[in-house]
């Protein structure tokens, strides 16, 4: 079954707890609000659509974090398995952060409640809590330790972990205000409110234990990231369901304080404008790229985010609060819809791996020089093994004369020496700056 599938059904996970906890803890229009923000949040619901480990430690987080609030609010001991537990699998997922972040979050709330005491911190029984984190993580670590001689250890603590807070990875860096504006383009189109409910929030932080908790996860979440050197638009989205929760809240009680802030009229003036960027920066960006020059039209489906923003602009002043709330959500719904079933499967057609599918047989023997696009494995069912030097290639591709050799090395020296092989196909990774080349002997 592939790996996408899974990412969808943890998707949907994330948003049936959110849902359940908001209602819960707050009220069912609420939850809905909270389930249509996130659902209608295109690059939020695109992230389930990945073969990547983001979903599951989203889900996870998410979990382990309204299982803390509801052992904390109920005292039932049987929230804390899941609590646990969540911690465990999202560690599994990728990696310390899934221990780190409820363990500062969690503390913050508890000082913030005056709280932060040693007979609340007894009551979450720590030792064995922990004691049921590692008999869930920790067998899994020493296998794979074991199996790769301490190397995966090493990669995934320090490498992947460690490194890419204290230093900038793969060209990720960036300044402060990246990560916020990263959250802001994740969860449009609701994020225009992403102040107001911040606001909000804290505003009301006295009195509504539930939203000075989702105060809290989600502006941890984000400076932490914010002063991470390595940053990427997925990094923040554990704290996604926490802030449509945020925003679900100011909306419902503006709607029934009947009032119009001018923030309010701002913020969809905002939107609308982002409704007419998009389209024309769709259109323009698919023209710059070669290889969609025959499809650039598909970018005009970005007009339904033009129609979905004066709509809700025009529902506003005529004192529609709700037609403007689903106009907006039913848009993007929509222009999802559009963009996962149409825009995205013309633009992969033309993505190098696609077209390495149709020019490589099934069962080929393939191997990568220097670096390649991380698609491949997950495409091909298989791994790669890497050659750094020409003449390691050559050596291998005289005992197997059969093999594909793909790379998308930018240095020109090892280009030009890989002119001896017969270049089989040759296309630029979509919005990125490089090139897959694959080459037989």
């Amino acid at each position: 079954m592939e790996p996408v599938f899974f990412s969808g059904v943890f998707g949907a996970l994330t948003i049936w707890v959110t849902y359940r906890n908001v209602k819960q803890w707050q009220n069912k229009t609420l939850a809905v609000m909270t389930v249509v923000i996130l659902a209608s949040s295109l690059f939020f619901v695109q992230e389930f659509h990945l073969a990547v480990p983001d979903p599951y430690l989203i889900f996870f987080f998410t979990l382990s974090l309204f299982s803390f609030y509801n052992h904390y609010k109920t005292g039932s001991t049987g929230w804390l398995a899941p609590f646990y537990g969540g911690m465990a699998l999202g560690m599994l997922s990728k990696g310390p952060i899934a221990l780190v972040f409820p363990g500062l979050i969690i503390s913050c709330f508890l000082w913030f409640r005056s709280d932060f005491n040693r007979n609340t911190i007894l009551k979450l029984r720590p030792l064995l809590g922990l004691g049921l984190f590692f008999l869930i993580s920790a067998p899994w670590f020493y296998l794979v330790h074991t199996a790769t001689d301490g190397e995966w250890t090493k990669g995934f603590f320090l490498d992947h972990n460690l490194s890419r807070f204290g230093s900038e990875k793969e060209g990720h860096g960036g300044l402060f205000i990246l990560t916020p504006l990263f959250v802001i383009l994740g969860m449009l189109p609701f994020s225009v409110f992403i102040i107001q409910g911040f606001q909000r929030a804290w505003k009301v932080r006295k009195i509504n234990d539930f939203m000075l908790f989702s105060f809290l996860v989600s502006a941890i979440t984000i400076l932490f990231f914010s002063v991470s050197s390595t940053k990427l638009p997925n990094y923040p989205m554990p704290c996604y369901p926490f802030i449509g929760v945020m925003i679900a809240f100011y909306l419902y009680q503006l709607y029934h304080s009947r009032t119009k802030p001018k923030s309010v009229l701002w913020s969809l003036v905002f939107l609308a404008v982002v409704g007419i960027v998009l389209p024309i920066g769709g259109y323009v960006a698919l023209e710059v790229e070669q290889q969609f020059l025959e499809v650039r039209s598909v970018g005009l489906l970005l007009l339904i985010t033009t129609a979905a923003g004066f709509l809700a602009l025009y529902f506003y002043r005529k004192d529609a609060l709700a037609k403007a709330f689903w106009s907006m959500a039913g848009g993007w719904m929509v222009m999802g819809l559009c963009l996962f079933g149409v825009i995205y499967p013309i633009l992969t057609q033309k993505s190098p791996v696609s077209l390495a599918l149709e020019q490589i047989p099934e069962e080929s023997t393939i191997v990568a020089f220097k670096r390649f696009d991380s698609a491949f494995p997950i495409n091909f069912k298989q791994t790669f093994p890497v050659f750094d030097t020409v003449d390691e290639l050559n050596t291998y591709l005289e005992k197997y004369p059969k093999t594909y050799v793909i790379t998308n090395t930018r240095n020109q020296e090892d280009l030009d020496a890989l002119e001896q092989f017969h270049l089989v196909q040759e296309q630029k990774a979509l919005f990125e700056n490089h090139v897959t080349r694959i080459y037989t002997k």
